[in-house]
């Protein structure tokens, strides 16, 4: 655990029915409120960090899709799946 100088307090509300289920969910796991949100956002931290950076290709498709440029127009799926070979 964090010393106390490294620690930082943060205060905030919510809805009686997510506290009250908060506060359930930390009995039944045998935690407290406070384990559960600091897991909760370190689960979501991880999930970010581990994200996959898209490749080269994939940017610049963003980027196109972005700046409404080099975009193919078809008039059904049927013509979608034939341009792409499908």
């Amino acid at each position: 655990m964090s010393t106390k100088g490294e620690l930082a307090r943060v205060t905030i509300d919510m809805p009686k029915t997510i506290h009250k289920r908060l506060k359930m969910q930390a009995a039944l796991q045998g935690k407290s409120m406070r384990e559960i949100i600091l897991n909760a956002l370190e689960l979501t931290d991880a999930c970010r960090l581990n994200a996959h950076i898209p490749n080269k290709i994939t940017q610049k498709a963003i980027k196109d899709i972005k700046d409404q440029e080099n975009l193919v127009e078809v008039k059904n799926v049927k013509e979608l799946l034939k341009k792409l070979g499908i």
